[in-house]
């Protein structure tokens, strides 16, 4: 009996799930973006204290069944204030991002001054994400031993690539 029970429950589940009707709903996202579309990058982060950065990203978006992958290339001005006596800190990046239905990677290589000392830092990155929205950690790799007291080896990153909101505005004028 509880064998039998146990069949037609899985029997019930089964007819179920198939029986669900495709989502026909018009969301007005394009099936991918064609090439790479530009918007402004911003993120706010810490990495033994504040820091926030604006630049300029190229995104290129790619919708399918099984959800969606994002590549982004950037570029932006990092900038951490003074601090407790320390000297402000900030200098230029560069970036790339891959976002995978939720999950993200990235690497990113900077170049950073306090006016007096100087160091390049590269930094991968992992975390979860949706392309224009993303929450990253990343390990700071330094190759003047970490000159700047603020500047440590873990890092956590809030970041928005306006691109979506962007293409958005411009898919609707088109219609």
């Amino acid at each position: 009996m509880k064998q039998s029970c146990i069949f037609i429950f899985l029997w019930t589940i089964v007819l179920v799930v198939n029986g669900q009707i495709r989502d026909t709903a018009d969301h007005k996202i394009p099936a991918s973006w064609k090439k790479f579309e530009i918007a402004p990058r911003i993120s706010i982060g810490t990495q033994r204290s504040f820091f926030t950065e604006i630049g300029l990203s190229l995104q290129k978006y790619f919708y399918h069944d099984g959800g969606f992958i994002v590549y982004n290339a950037y570029s932006a001005f990092e900038w951490n204030p003074a601090h407790d006596g320390e000297k402000t800190v900030y200098g230029p990046k560069i970036g790339y991002e891959i976002v995978n239905n939720g999950g993200s990677g990235a690497i990113e290589i900077k170049y950073l001054t306090d006016g007096d000392v100087d160091d390049v830092m590269i930094t991968p990155k992992y975390g979860l994400g949706l392309g224009f929205v993303n929450l990253f950690y990343g390990y700071n790799f330094s190759t003047n031993k970490y000159p700047f007291p603020k500047i440590r080896k873990h890092q956590f990153t809030f970041v928005i690539n306006t691109n979506l909101l962007f293409y958005a505005n411009k898919y609707e004028k088109k219609r």
